[in-house]
């Protein structure tokens, strides 16, 4: 009697436990979707386009950065501002600022905070690289082939050691050329990575690289304005630093072989 009864008891709760599942599962891209939509409404107004100009003033490239400082400090990839004589800065509403000069720029890292003119500008939350984990969820916002202020979304597929002091964050959301520079954020808002994405001609957008945000977090609230060019007017594609990023990435998609 007593087996009979659980059997019924299986019989009766296995269909109910499955229906949840199922209904889990099938609201689960909903609650996804809530999720960015949240956090692109709370951030997309400090996500800017960052277009860079020639000696003739004519635009010659652009990428992604963000705003850490309601005066106008913005954070971004050097290799995007790399070779400008002039920069100006792309916010909501077709609103520009004028890049007055630069408050901290890291070859090493391939990052740079810009100094703009400005007041009162939205600002985004920095997070903390030591408290995230492979697998967690990660939102991009960016600019990819001059869609302004695209959102993609993936994971953290990994913490890379590049050496003993240099850390990147392996992601999967898709980023391209006009994302570089822009943010990572965690499922709390908070912006943990820069965007980097220097690749050609992969074909691969499954893996992509953020530099982590602990990086900068100490230099935002620096004062002196450095001259553009006294920074940035040389070609970072140059430098070793860029071959060597170039050289460790290509390495992590697999198009070249480990020695």
């Amino acid at each position: 009697m007593l087996n009979k009864t659980l059997k019924q008891t299986r019989l009766t709760v296995g269909p109910a436990l499955l229906g949840i599942v199922c209904l889990w599962i099938m609201t689960l891209p909903g609650l996804i979707i809530a999720q960015a939509d949240k956090i692109y409404e709370k951030n997309n107004q400090a996500v800017v386009v960052i277009i860079i100009y020639d000696k003739d003033d004519e635009p010659i490239g652009q990428g992604s950065g963000f705003i850490v400082r309601s005066d106008g400090a913005i954070v971004t990839n050097l290799h995007v501002v790399s070779n400008a004589v002039s920069i100006k800065v792309k916010m909501a509403k077709d609103k520009y600022l004028k890049v007055e000069g630069i408050l901290y720029s890291d070859e090493a890292n391939d990052l740079v905070i810009l100094k703009t003119e400005g007041n009162d500008l939205p600002v985004l939350t920095l997070g903390n690289l030591d408290q995230i984990k492979p697998g967690e969820k990660i939102y991009v916002i960016g600019s990819p082939a001059g869609l302004e202020n695209t959102i993609t979304d993936g994971i953290i597929s990994g913490l890379r050691e590049v050496t003993q002091d240099q850390k990147v964050i392996q992601i999967s959301a898709p980023i391209s050329s006009g994302s570089s520079g822009g943010p990572v954020f965690n499922e709390k808002g908070e912006v943990i990575g820069v965007a980097t994405f220097i690749l050609e001609g992969t074909g691969i957008q499954s893996l992509n690289f953020a530099m982590p945000v602990n990086l900068i977090k100490t230099k935002i609230n620096n004062k002196e304005i450095i001259p553009l060019e006294k920074t940035i007017a040389d070609d970072y594609t140059k430098t070793a630093e860029y071959w060597f990023w170039q050289g460790y990435y290509f390495l992590e998609q697999g198009n070249i072989k480990r020695p």
